[in-house]
């Protein structure tokens, strides 16, 4: 069983290392687009919907990798809680309807702050 668990980490690892890699060069090519005069990165098109998708889900992916890789060893409460906070974080990402309904099954209200916070990471 250890050498399943460290086998898994490793990939954790290994797969966090992609997404720190590509992030790294994803804003490394904002910079340089920054100095070129006009720039050279289309501002509308698939291109500049790809490049939207990297800006707002490697870093999420980033900080789901290194954590669960951080909590893996930690016991199972602590990865089903650090499991819960991300299924949280990506049902609001990608569904906010869905998290809408929840909150509103809850009775919690969204403040003005928080609208806007969740607008910017939201497709």
């Amino acid at each position: 069983m250890s050498d399943e668990n460290n086998s898994f980490k490793d990939m954790l690892n290994g797969l966090g290392q992609l997404v720190a890699v590509v992030m790294i060069l994803y804003y490394a090519l904002f910079i340089v687009n920054g100095y070129v005069p006009g720039g050279f990165l289309p501002a509308e098109g698939t291109i500049a919907l790809i490049l939207k998708y990297i800006g707002i889900y490697a870093p999420i992916s980033l900080m789901i990798l290194v954590g669960l890789s951080a909590v893996w060893d930690k016991g199972s409460i602590a990865r089903l809680v650090f499991v819960v906070i991300c299924a949280a974080i990506v049902i609001s990402t990608f569904f906010p309807d869905v998290m809408k309904s929840i909150t509103d099954g809850l009775g919690i209200q969204k403040t003005e702050t928080a609208s806007a916070f969740i607008a910017n990471f939201t497709v």
